[in-house]
């Protein structure tokens, strides 16, 4: 469920206030992971300012060379979820790109491109495929 701009910031001044702000009723969450999530925007706030709480309209494009800094962040001692909070990213995708890192060490970083191959690409598959004529 995505939550609005307004409601976070109301759970992250009333965490900060002390006082527990229910679970919304149309959320199926517990409470534990309802106040674990809010625990989460107040460090993103208190790190990145309060429009680090709006929705992203667009995805950052990492490069190797920001990917690399941040896996090694980690692999000097930080947490893989602190590391994660200061570059506003989810940890699992942090988590991704270590293992990448472990398997593939640098080459693992670089953008690859994903999905099915252009027209152009597939002719090109498709020739070197064909038998030649003796």
């Amino acid at each position: 469920m995505k939550y609005s701009w307004e409601f976070k910031l109301k759970c992250v001044e009333n965490y900060k206030r002390g006082i527990r702000t229910p679970v919304p009723e149309n959320c199926n969450t517990s409470q534990k992971e309802f106040c674990r999530r809010v625990r989460l925007w107040v460090r993103v706030f208190d790190i990145h300012g309060i429009d680090a709480l709006k929705h992203k309209t667009e995805n950052k494009v990492w490069s190797a060379e920001e990917k690399y800094d941040l896996v090694a962040k980690v692999m000097a001692g930080n947490s893989i979820k602190s590391t994660a909070i200061e570059a506003g990213i989810n940890a699992g995708q942090l988590y991704a790109w270590i293992n990448k890192y472990k398997q593939l060490e640098y080459d693992g970083l670089k953008c690859t491109k994903r999905g099915q191959l252009s027209k152009k690409e597939l002719s090109v598959v498709k020739n070197d495929n064909i038998p030649k004529e003796l």
